[in-house]
Parts: structure tokens; sequence; C-alpha cells
């Protein structure tokens, strides 16, 4: 019932107490964790050495401010006395500090799923004692693999709340789907006395701050009792009691599960009374009758911190300038190209840092990784979930490291990191996150130090430029490191036994071949260039490297060992540490790279060592970095009134939309690997103007993952070509949709010719809603057009009102049961498919398929009416129809009266009549936009209690993701919509809102936002106390939608066939005009566009100037005919107030 946790135990010499369907897993530590029915309780990183997560007990000496831990983790403060001792009942941990002699024993009640931690404390000092008692435990209530994959996701499940009445502590996970097991986990007090209580882990922790030193315990403050939508939950209770000399109290905290609120309640309420508690204690003593004693540890003590910096003679910081949205971390430079973060340290040497990692996503076509402002992150080489080289830790708290590099003083034994974590310095950092790499520089130790993080354009390799100058009077003996935790799996672990740590004879680089299933046989490495006569020292074992229960903030071999202990082989606890010794003269300057990366063989690695180890190649590789994003993203620059626009238009969009979304799709808070059908076709569209080429290439990638039936892969793992068959209705028709934009804007119209496979797999059984498979080459081809055509084929279905049947989700993931029994209906499908329709039947013409188009065109007009006359509530279009025919997004409707998606699309597809598409914006004002807040809800009310089971969409608290909280993406049709009718003012204002520079401008702003502000957020929450929030950063198809509706809908721009542009600005009139600066692919030619709105009316263009010569406009839209003849042409258009309308399909658009 426990495997995991056996497991576990068994891996780091753990022991396990377990009664009925309890148990839990501790360590001589005091680390470890609790499980209940098969899910874990509480969190685990199954690490044997570090071992800091569990259910901890934490003391502090209220008069003298010394805390420490009842165990040795996390605080491990080393004590005059540690006893251990494991029975198969009970555990027993004895220490004493300063006087205080603590005792904890730990049972498992015999009638009732709960632990009891009961913990006896003695004044032996010859003063009173005031002694704060806190406890600490992570909540988790899920499968432990399943956490342990996606940690941040599996939070966003959690509820927690406050009973004072039974003094306790309640968490509960919202399921996802019925059929997922739920429980309720409790944490109680016994006893009397005053209880505070804390669920939020960011605030017991805090940034810049460790389990071992939590802010909760470092700061004289009480806990801020925070209950309720968390995000990240755990549970504390703390108690102060008052010892007199040689005076003794008992304390038992308790933590259990129950299936129902009542019962854990009830089980709780049982054990408040100690005569209860001592009742189940004897319990365990009886039957240890004959029980061995597990192996003890007596005593148990962890060395001292070695102290790592020298004194800092004064506060050295780097040259400052002026930066672009300063917000008290960080702002832009004066050209855009670099968020610049100036990290200071508080009054007490701590590093001031954001609220949540500031991370920049850098990646090629095949490798890439993170790096946050601390220098913490991850590689990946080929795949950035199944191929991982060193662990995605995703925990916005702690953000660990995975990877490290220090210097070390050899003289005076002192050890700092070049980056500010994870040994900072009391000193000013700067870091800047650039297009393809982050640099980071700081002075302290007497040494100016700088380390420049970049991918190569095109190798597999992470390199790490570092530099040292000496600048005093002295020579310095100096020992650089590079550290990396390896995984070449998913977590790590997966295949840790099966590797082993080499070191090539030829460069002297670690090497370990992987044996990842697709990927075995490509070799990871590590190397420090250049390659001369200075020797390297290297270690292949983590746990040597680190030291038991050490960490990257705290390695034991940077404190104990001159050089690295060589060791390698298998049966190590995997990772690649190097050691590179130097003399750094007075006034010298030294640089030296470190290399991370795979290739697919061992000669492969070495020629790529080979390679950068030469003079200077490192550094032109940098250049070459640097000017490859320059000029991809040089195709369009805009300068506008709204500097937060033009910040993310000239750059930002568009390197989060290429190197996180299409090559490295990963990020901080969501590391998929996979392209998503739907997903990464919108990225690629999004990129027409910047490298049209790429968007074809993505067209055809797509297409082939599309099955003979029609329907198509919803995500798919390169290289393995593993992903998930199932039953969403619309994942298929954005090919059909996306290929002909791309066609009508390139006049590429050959596409549609071009031969693409089909695949083929078992189809899934009746009932199942998905499946994870391996398909093959069907060897069956078709044009790009007839995928297109067997896509919409299946797609013209439609239920009881005369919509297309939802199936198991639409665009909303979340409502993936809405329509699984094959009668529910999307109206957001329906609107979505008469624009796709509307677009594709001139498609047919040209193919000189008329049957078809007949067809299609036939089903566009029943669709039209059935949108009008089903889809309208009175005010606003409806979101969907039940299995069952209850009706969602209806004032009828309890829960999700009314829905973005629904009333965006309306207008964009123009099927809705003027009037109606008027209501149905006016409610989407009233209802959904909040300026106040900052946020565009996709929906509310939020699900919560509602009878009806929408899909996993409800599990989540109401106001996060598509639960009733801002989801950009959809956000971003809004303003699309609003600019489709006429809402000039609106659309821009908004838009402008939906920029993460706007709501990064303040500490304030900051504080509330938390993410980074060069980085669209795929969504913020909704409802406090998160109002405001940023949910999730980097990994989003809004970063390209962003683009698209800037450039599209509010400046007007538009490509015509390859051979013309088309701008119809759609400004607010009370900006004078702005600038466009548009190169064709391949430097064809340049178009630098100014338009002006001098009177203050900008409806439409009155007058345009093409070299100085009179343009032509239609419908109030300037037409540019595009000469590819490499020159660079002058475009001059000039707004004016009459509108003029014209009618579109069933209703009339201004523009």
């Amino acid at each position: 019932m426990h495997v995991d946790l056996t497991q576990h135990a068994r891996a780091v010499s753990g022991h396990v107490l377990a009664r009925g369907h309890y148990a839990t897993f501790l360590t001589a530590t005091g680390a470890g964790y609790s499980a209940w029915n098969g899910l874990a309780l509480t969190r685990w990183n199954a690490d044997p050495v570090e071992s800091g997560e569990g259910f901890f007990l934490y003391m502090r000496d209220l008069d003298s401010g010394v805390f420490w831990s009842l165990g040795q983790q996390p605080a491990l403060k080393v004590a005059e006395q540690y006893v251990t001792r494991f029975t198969p009942d009970r555990a027993e941990w004895l220490r004493l500090d300063d006087g205080i002699e603590a005792r904890l024993d730990v049972c498992i009640a015999p009638d009732a799923d709960l632990e009891l931690r009961r913990v006896t404390l003695r004044n032996c000092s010859d003063r009173l004692r005031r002694i704060e008692l806190t406890s600490y435990a992570e909540v988790v209530l899920n499968v432990w693999a399943v956490d342990a994959a996606h940690p941040a996701f599996s939070k966003l499940f959690v509820q927690t709340e406050w009973v004072a009445g039974s003094r306790a502590l309640l968490a509960r996970r919202r399921p996802r789907t019925p059929e997922e097991p739920t429980g309720w986990l409790i944490h109680a007090l016994s006893g009397d006395g005053e209880i505070q209580y804390e669920t939020d882990r960011a605030r017991f922790i805090g940034r810049g701050y460790s389990r071992a030193e939590p802010r909760a315990l470092v700061e004289a403050e009480p806990l801020s009792g925070t209950v309720g939508n968390v995000l990240d939950p755990i549970v504390s209770l703390r108690r102060t009691v008052e010892l007199a000399v040689n005076d003794a109290t008992q304390i038992t905290f308790l933590l259990g599960a129950a299936p129902e609120r009542e019962a854990a309640l009830a089980a709780a309420e049982c054990y408040a009374s100690a005569a209860k508690i001592e009742e189940a204690f004897a319990a365990a003593v009886r039957q240890e009758v004959q029980a061995a004693l597990a192996p003890g540890v007596s005593p148990v003590s962890v060395p001292p911190r070695t102290p790592t910096t020298a004194p800092v003679s004064g506060r050295e910081t780097p040259d400052a300038e002026l930066l672009q949205f300063w917000n008290g971390y960080g702002g832009f430079s004066a050209d855009g190209n670099e968020y610049v973060i100036r990290l200071e340290p508080d009054a007490g040497g701590r590093l001031k840092l954001p609220p949540q990692p500031w991370v920049n996503v850098i990646a090629n076509p095949q490798f890439g990784f993170l790096a946050s402002e601390t220098g913490a992150g991850f590689a990946w080489s080929q795949n950035s979930r199944e191929n991982r080289l060193s662990p995605w830790y995703n925990d916005p708290v702690l953000d660990p490291h995975g990877e490290a590099l220090y210097v070390r003083d050899e003289d005076q034994g002192a050890f700092w990191s070049l980056t500010p974590g994870p040994i900072p310095q009391p000193v000013t950092y700067e870091v800047r996150h650039g297009f393809g790499y982050s640099h980071y520089r700081h002075v302290s130790q007497g040494l100016e130090q700088e380390v420049w993080l970049f991918a190569a354009c095109e190798a597999p390799v992470k390199i790490a430029l570092t530099r040292l100058r000496n600048p005093g009077y002295q020579p310095r003996r100096l020992s650089l490191f590079s550290y990396t935790r390896l995984v070449l799996g998913v977590v790590p672990g997966d295949y840790a036994t099966e590797l082993a740590i080499e070191q090539d004879g030829t460069t002297g680089a670690l090497l370990a071949e992987n044996r990842n299933r697709v990927f075995s046989g490509r070799i990871a490495f590590a190397a420090a260039a250049p390659m001369d006569s200075v020797p390297i020292h290297i270690s292949g074992d983590r746990a040597t490297f680190l030291g038991q229960h050490g960490s990257p903030a705290r390695p034991a071999a940077l404190a104990r060992d001159k050089v690295l202990d060589g060791r390698l082989g298998t049966g190590l606890d995997p990772c690649f540490a190097l050691q590179v010794t130097l003399r750094l003269e007075p006034g010298a300057s030294v640089e030296r790279v470190f290399l991370i990366g795979e290739a697919d063989s061992r000669d492969g690695v070495r020629r790529l060592i080979s390679h950068y180890s030469q003079a200077g190649v490192a550094t032109a590789a940098l250049t070459e970095v640097q000017e490859f994003w320059r000029n991809q993203l040089a195709a369009v620059q805009v300068r506008t009134p709204a500097p937060a626009l033009d910040l993310m238009i000239n750059g930002w969009a568009a390197y989060q939309t290429l190197s996180c979304r299409l090559w490295g799709r990963s990020a901080f808070y969501q590391s998929g690997g996979a392209f998503g059908f739907r997903d990464q076709l919108q990225d690629a569209v999004a990129l027409i103007y910047h490298d049209p080429a790429l968007t074809r290439r993505q067209l055809l990638l797509h297409a082939a993952q599309q099955f003979v039936e029609g329907d198509v892969l919803h995500w798919w793992h390169p290289p393995m070509g593993c992903g998930t068959r199932t039953r969403f209705s619309d994942d298929l028709l954005w090919l059909p949709y996306l290929a002909t934009f791309y066609c009508r804007a390139t006049g590429d119209w050959s596409v549609f010719s071009e031969p693409v496979r089909f695949l083929q797999a078992r189809a899934l059984e009746p009932g199942e809603d998905e499946a994870f498979l391996t398909p093959e080459d069907s060897g069956a081809t078709a044009s790009l057009y007839e995928h297109c055509c067997r896509a919409l084929d299946r797609s013209l279905t439609q239920g009881a009102h005369g919509l297309p049947l939802m199936g198991t989700g639409d665009w909303n993931d979340g409502m993936n049961r809405v329509g699984r029994e094959g009668r529910g209906e999307s109206v957001w499908l329906g609107f979505f498919l008469y624009a796709i329709l509307g677009d594709f039947i001139p498609v047919c013409g040209q193919q000189g398929d008329y049957n078809r188009a007949r067809r299609y065109a036939a089903f566009r007009s029943h669709l039209a009416t059935a949108l009008n006359d089903q889809g309208w509530d009175g005010e606003w279009y409806r979101r969907a129809w039940y299995d069952d025919g209850a009706v969602l997004g209806s004032i009828a409707s309890d829960e999700c009266q009314i829905d973005a998606l629904a009333q965006a699309w309306a207008v964009i597809s123009k099927a809705a009549p003027w009037a109606r598409a008027e209501s149905a914006l006016d409610a989407v004002e009233r209802r959904l936009i909040s300026e106040e807040d900052g946020l565009i809800r996709l929906l509310t009310p939020p699900f919560e209690n509602t009878p009806h089971d929408p899909g996993y969409i409800k599990g989540y608290v109401a106001g996060v993701r598509e639960n009733g909280g801002q989801y950009t993406h959809a956000a971003l049709w809004v303003v699309r919509a609003l600019a489709e009718l006429g809402r000039r003012d609106q659309a821009a204002r908004l838009l402008e809102m939906l920029s993460p520079v706007s709501h990064t401008r303040t500490p304030e702003a900051v504080a509330t936002y938390r993410l980074e502000p060069f980085s669209v957020a795929a969504d913020l929450y909704s409802i406090a106390p998160h109002v405001g929030r940023g949910g999730w950063s980097g990994y989003t198809g809004s970063a390209g939608w962003f683009l698209r509706v800037t450039l599209e809908s509010i400046l007007g721009l538009e490509l015509v066939e390859g051979h013309a542009l088309r701008l119809r600005p759609c400004i607010p009139n009370d900006w004078p005009g702005f600038r466009l600066r548009y190169r064709l692919p391949d430097n064809e030619a340049v178009y630098e566009i100014e338009v002006r709105n001098p009177e203050g009316q900008a409806a439409r263009v009155a007058a345009v100037e093409i070299d100085e010569r009179p343009g032509r406009i239609e419908y109030g839209a300037a037409c540019i005919p595009l000469f590819r003849d490499g020159l660079v042409h002058q475009v001059l258009a000039t707004l004016a107030g009459t509108v003029e309308k014209r009618a579109t399909g069933q209703q009339e658009h201004p523009g």
C-alpha cells in the first residue's frame, strides 16, 4: 500500500511506521514524509544526499532569538547531544541545546489515521526559558509521483482552513476527476494556550531564505494566519511555552487524514487529551516486545558550516545606468534588449530577491536551459521534459540550484558562488537577461567577477564564460568549480543507478552515457576550457561533493578537500563536478569556460570540446548568439506612445515565442517538452512577420501528426513520436484555420499541394477520453489541402441545438467533461468553425473542389442560424450545453454565467449581428473586465459548488487559471474583438494593461504581480487574496497572440498575398501616431512606416504617401505594394475621423 514510501526508506536508510491506511517514513535527521491511502500527505524529494524535506519542528529561544530544529533537519544546528532510536512502532529523538533538553516521540494512533509527535521539553539551565515551538509540513494530498512530476501544478488544487473550535488546520484537494481519490489532511496541537498558524509556504519561508533559515524563524514576527486558496500550501502551528528551572512540559502535534472533513476533525478531537495520547504511546510500547532496534545514530552531528565569506571591505557596486520602468528590482536597458536586475543586500547581508524567480529561457532548436536571477535553472537536450541533463525543481520559493559555479580562495579557504546563488556574497549583483544569454556581474573578495551563460546557436552545449580580474596588489591563488546534478531522465533518480561517470582521457571531460530510452547511447558531458597545462580535478559523486545533508549552498568538498576526490564509476549519486586551479597576478584577468552538453557520440563530444577550447571561440559564439537574435527580432520594430507595448513587440514577445515556446517548450512553471498540436501552430503563425519559412515548416510538421481518420495528436514528444490521442474538438481545426491565414498572408498557396503523411494507431475505446500511445506511419500520404479537409469533415457535427459537439474539451482543456458522453455542444466551437469555413471555402474553389465548397457553405449558413437562435442568451452568447442539456454560460447558470471566449469569437468570426456583438462586448466590459485589478477574467463566477461537472477546471481553486482567472490568451482575443468593433480606446488601453511591463511598474505592483516584467504571463488570479497575482510565465501561447493582436488589431498591419501591406490602424484618438519598421524576409526590402494623427481623430487612413508619391486607399486602409528591390521605402499615412461602415457577413464592422 505504501510502495513509494517503503522504497524511499530503503534508499536513504530510513524507517517506516505503519498501521492500517497510514504510514510515515522517518530518517535519523528528522526528515521524511507521511502517506495515507496511497496518497502522499506531505512532500518528499527522495534525495538521499540533501534529504531536506519532512514534517519538521522548530524551536526558538525568545530571549536570545536563537532557533534550531528538533531533528538535524532542516536547521542543521549542531547539538550538544543528539540521539535517535527506531523501533517497529515508535521513533525517538533526544537532543540537548544550551540547557534545553528536547525529546520527540512519534507513533501512529492505534484507532485513527493519525501520527502523534509528542515533544517533551525540560529546562536544564539556571534561568527561566521561553521556548517557541513551530511545526512545518508541505501539503501534497496527491500520488507521490504525480506531485513530483509537476509540483507547482499539483499545488493549485489545494485549499486550507482553520477550525478554531478544534484548534486545527485542515487541507483538502479539489478533485480533477470524479474518480480521483480525495481526503482531508488535518494538523492539530494538543493542550491549551494561544496558537498561531500559517498555511502559505511563501510567507513562511520567504524568498532568499531557506528551510534551514525560514523567514518565519529569522524574523521575530507572528505567523500570518493565512488560509484558503494559498497556492503553495503548508500546515504550520506555533505555540510558546515558559519553563522554570528544572521544569518540563509536553506538547503533542497531530498530523493525519480522513475521507471526510468531519471524520478528520473527530479523530483530532479524540486525541486532544493527554490521556488519550499516553494511551497511544503505551500501545506502541506494548507491541515492541522482541522487536529489533533499527540502527540508531548516537550521537549524530553535522559538521559546522564553514564560513564561506571573508570580511567584505565596503560595498562595491557595478556601474549604474538609467533603466526604463525601474521598479525597485530591475528595469529595461535603454535599447530594451536587456532586462537588468540589481540585487542589493539588506542590513543583514541577505540579498533582496524578486518575489518569485525572474527567469530567462535560453534555447536553440535542440538544446536549452533556464537561468534565474540567482543563476539557478536546468538544462536539457532534445526534449526539455524527457531528457533533462539537470533537475527541473519547479519551486518558486526556494529556486534550488541543480547547477552551480563557485570560486574558492586557496589561501583563505573562503568560497562563494559566481552568481547570486547558491552562496551569495553580501554585495550588489547585476544580472542582465538578454536575448539568448544571461550575464552576472559583481565585485567581492577583492575580485571583479562575471559570468555569461548562453547556448551556442546550433550546438547542444551550454557555455559558462567566466572572467575574473584581480584589481589588488597581491597575487591570488584560486580554484573555480563547476557542479551539475545529473538526471538524464525526467526526475532525479530515474536512471541514476545505471549511469557510469567516466573521464575522457583526451579532454579531461566528465562523461556519462545516457540510458534513457530513445536517448540511450548519447553522451552527456561537462568540460573546462582551455585545455592547457592547468590540471582539472573531478568528481562524479554528488554524495561526496555535497556531503551528507549538504546542499549546493553547503558543499562539503569545498570546505573539506584541497582537490576533488576523483570518484568515478557506477553506484554513485551522479554529478559532474570540475575544479580548475589558477594563479591570478595583480592587475591581471583570466577567462575560463565551463561546458555542459550532450552529443550523439564520444567523438562528437570531443569535437565540441576541442572547438570551444580554442582561444576566443567562446566569445565569438556569444557574439554569434547576440547577432542571431538581433537580426531575427529586427524584422518588426515599432515606436508608439505606449512603451510598455514597444518593449514587448520589439523583442521580448517574439523571443519568448521562439526560444521558450517553439524551441525550448519549457519554462520555470511548466516543462512539457512536447509539441501541442494547437499550441505551437499558433506560436509559429505569430512569427510570420519574422520568419514565414518557419511558419511553413511548422504547418507541415503538425499536419504529419494527423491520423487517417482526421483527428490529431493533442500533443507529442519528439524525437519519440509518442503522444495523446483524444476527443478534443478544436485541435484539428487549427490546421485549416492557420494554413489559410499563412497562404493569404504570404501568397504561398503551393503549400496546400505539399504531400504529408498520415498516422495510424488504435482507436479510442467507448468511454475512453484519451490514450497515450506511439502511432505508426500509416503509409498513406495526401496533400496538406486534404489534411485540412479531413479535419473539417470530421468537425461538421451537431447536437440537439444544431451546434458542434464539444467532445472532451474545446479550447478550454479544463471543460473536459461538458460533452464527454457525446451530446454536449460548444457555442464557442460554432463561432470558431464559422470563421474557419468562411476562410477555407475559397480555398476549396481554388482547388476545384466545388462539391465540398457547397457543403461547407451550407453548414456555415446553418451554423449562423443556430448560433444566433440557440446560442444567444439575451445579453450575451452562451458558452455550451452539457450532455444532459443543461446550459453553460447563461444568466440562468449557477456558475460560469458568462464566458469571454464566446463573446470575443462572436465578433472575430463576424457571425454575430452588429447589435448583438455590441451587447456581448458590453457584457464583457461590465462583468469580466476589471481595469482596477488589471485583468480580464475568462469567466465569472468561477466553478466551486455547482452540481454539474464541467471537468477538471472545477478542481482549480476559484479565481485561478481557467477557473475564473485571467487566461491571457483569451483576454487578447477580447482586445481583438474590441478593436474589430471599433472600440479603439478600450482596445489599446486594455492591451497595454495586459503587458507584463504594466504589471511591474512599481515595487508595490511587483509585490502583487510577482512575475517577470519581460515575459507574458499565461494567467492572472482574480480572487482575494491573490487578485492581480501572475500565475505562470514563459510557456504560454499568449506571447504570440500579444504580438499578433498588437501588430494586426491595434497597429492595423496585414500582409496581403506576399505582394502588399494593408494598413488600417485602430489606435486611440489621443495617440499622435506611431512608427513601424517592417523588413521583408531575406532583407528583400525594408518599409519604414510613419502614421500621423494630426487632428486627434484616428478612425481611418485619409491619405498615404509611398516614397513621397500618393498611394491607394481602400475602405479606410492604406494599400502599400511590396517591392523586393533591396531598398528602404518610406511610407507616411495620415489618419482622419470619418468612419466608413461596410457590410461583412451578418454584421457591420468599422474595420
